[in-house]
């Protein structure tokens, strides 16, 4: 997992869109013992979600949202190659 994850989505979605496009991540507590919180990182276009992607699950909130941002990151890379979007 990438320390500061959540930074580092913030950071691209910048970087990619000036600030017409947020980038959010939910987190949730659930009931399940083994797992009990969830996330889910989506961009935002004012209250209309342009992307939603695959939710994490964690024993703790931050690890939880940490993966959720990590995993939004990974394909704002692997969508936008021509932007530096490692070095945010």
């Amino acid at each position: 997992m990438v320390d500061g994850s959540c930074a580092k989505f913030n950071n691209a979605t910048l970087r990619l869109w000036k600030g017409k496009i947020t980038p959010v991540v939910y987190a949730w507590e659930t009931n399940d013992p083994d797992s009990p919180w969830r996330a889910e990182a989506r961009l935002l276009q004012g209250d209309v979600v342009v992307r939603k992607f695959t939710q994490s699950s964690a024993d703790r909130k931050q690890v939880a949202k940490d993966i959720a941002a990590d995993n939004a990151w990974t394909w704002l890379c692997t969508q936008y190659p021509t932007y530096d979007l490692i070095n945010v």
